[in-house]
């Protein structure tokens, strides 16, 4: 049965919005979640706290797309749900993300082009933030499917084998991922897609009913609770022991909707006013890298105006191969150095990643006074 046509026990739908008594509760739990901001940990300049409520707008928006717009497996559609202005969990600037709702209950379509990305990827996950986290289903990179020689492609998502391109669904399955990462993302052209079901019920959708819209904003509540909790939780832990970087642990990074294979170094930087830090990557044979600044909210600095990333294509690499990083607030001007930009911040998250990586060498940070950067050139 659709989601559309469920109905919650002991519960008049209609009555409970028609009074105001829905509205009342979802705006009641969102108030709880702005005291999220608040917590002794987080960050408390004027640009952190700014950032702060702007993420919980974003988390309204993340979570009404995801869920109350696009929430229904027997109505897919899909949307971009990481960007420019849509950040959650330490999002990488080199992807984008295009998500579904689906359900191994039909059969869907997924159809477009390649695009000229670096990797792309096809990701169908389980559970949710809400509850805590969730499961990788399956996953696969789309070099693994038959592309027409145009780019052009399309595959079967279902939970019966079919032939051709085909993405299984699991009785677990929730969600699917697209990933694209690319190494120039202004220059190189994301793929074309589209998605419909095409099992034998695709009668066209009955009218926005009461009873959804109650669950939507339920759930929706969920959902930012439950990744406030886990960010939050992340940025505490890493603060305990700042300017460095500690290894991944694969269980949670696939919970949080990782990447497998994917490497993930993260640690919480903290400056005084007149100092850097310094630290050189060592790249292994890898089919990817990159690393990038965020928020203690768990969102990367402005990538569209500042230098706040680099990747392995972008990076100026010194004579032994290695990325020589300085993080400050001003562009040291120094040859041969990478630098990022604090845009105004003076702590927040570092995320490094490697894909597919025959090592993983963590970088050993240094914060010096920002008179001495020279010596580093």
């Amino acid at each position: 049965m659709s989601e559309r046509g469920r109905h919650r026990e002991g519960v008049d739908p209609y009555a409970f919005l028609a009074s105001g008594e829905a509205w009342d509760e979802f705006c009641d739990a969102l108030k709880e979640r702005g005291k999220d901001l608040l917590r002794d940990t987080a960050p408390k300049s004027p640009v952190d706290v700014a950032e702060g409520h702007r993420y919980l707008a974003q988390m309204v928006r993340s979570a009404f797309e995801l869920i109350l717009e696009a929430g229904d497996p027997a109505r897919p559609w899909l949307f971009t749900s990481l960007h420019e202005t849509m950040k959650i969990g330490w999002d990488n600037p080199d992807n984008i993300h295009t998500n579904a709702r689906l359900s191994a209950e039909h059969t869907y379509r997924l159809s477009g082009t390649r695009g000229d990305a670096h990797i792309m990827s096809i990701a169908i996950y389980g559970g949710s933030y809400a509850s805590g986290g969730g499961s990788t289903e399956n996953f696969v990179y789309m070099d693994e499917l038959e592309i027409a020689p145009d780019g052009s492609f399309e595959a079967i998502l279902s939970a019966k084998e079919h032939p051709g391109n085909w993405v299984k669904l699991t009785p677990q399955s929730k969600t699917m991922m697209i990933r694209q990462t690319f190494t120039d993302r202004r220059n190189q052209v994301p793929a074309r897609l589209a998605i419909e079901r095409i099992d034998p019920d695709r009668t066209a959708p009955p009218p926005l009913a009461p009873d959804y819209v109650v669950g939507a904003l339920r759930r929706s509540a969920a959902y930012i609770r439950g990744t406030n909790k886990i960010f939050f939780d992340w940025s505490d832990l890493w603060k305990t022991k700042p300017n460095t970087f500690w290894e991944s642990d694969a269980e949670a990074a696939a919970a949080q909707q990782g990447v497998p294979g994917q490497f993930y170094a993260s640690g919480y930087w903290m400056l005084g006013d007149d100092e850097a830090i310094v630290f050189d990557i060592e790249p292994p044979e890898c089919r990817y890298w990159a690393i990038v600044l965020s928020n203690y909210w768990g969102q990367s600095f402005d990538y569209r105006y500042h230098p706040v990333d680099v990747n392995m294509a972008r990076a100026v690499y010194r004579a032994d191969g290695s990325a020589r990083i300085v993080v400050a607030p001003e562009d040291p001007r120094l040859p041969g150095v990478n630098w990022l930009s604090t845009e105004g911040h003076g702590e927040g998250v570092w995320t490094l990643r490697y894909l597919h990586a025959d090592r993983h060498p963590l970088p050993t940070p240094s914060v010096v006074k920002r008179s001495e950067l020279a010596k580093y050139a």
